[in-house]
């Protein structure tokens, strides 16, 4: 699937020759998408990792064995955490094609059959939240 887009006048959207923009392909997405979701989830195990390994060694010497159960628990978390909440639940909580925290909001009063004030709340705050980080 190839985009061709034409660049308005004064744009700074790079181009080449033919003053179209440069095409998107399916995969490029595919694997930018997949950088975004794996470069955010694979940044806190680095953090908790030197902590995980003094909690597993009481303070003391680390272990080979320390530092490999350490690495087994954030790989098996990580596989958990990406198989069953990314592709099993959240892929398929869509609306119609859509998605975020408001789509949430519908499925959720679709599912209760009825709109609740909480349920409003939540979700204009998470809507308001999630427009208001830079």
């Amino acid at each position: 699937m190839m985009l061709s887009v034409t660049a308005p006048h004064g744009s700074e959207l790079p181009v080449h020759g033919s003053g179209e923009a440069h095409p998107t392909s399916f995969w490029a997405l595919t694997l930018g998408s997949i950088g975004v979701v794996y470069g955010d989830i694979g940044t806190s195990p680095l953090y908790a990792f030197r902590e995980a390994i003094v909690a597993a060694t009481g303070g003391g010497e680390v272990t080979r064995a320390a530092v490999f159960g350490v690495l087994s628990l954030i790989f098996w978390a990580l596989i958990v955490i990406v198989t069953l909440k990314y592709v099993l639940i959240l892929l398929r909580a869509d609306n119609n094609g859509e998605g975020g925290t408001l789509t949430l909001m519908a499925l959720a009063q679709r599912a209760l059959g009825r709109s609740t004030p909480l349920l409003f709340l939540l979700g204009t705050i998470s809507g308001r939240c999630s427009t208001a980080m830079p």
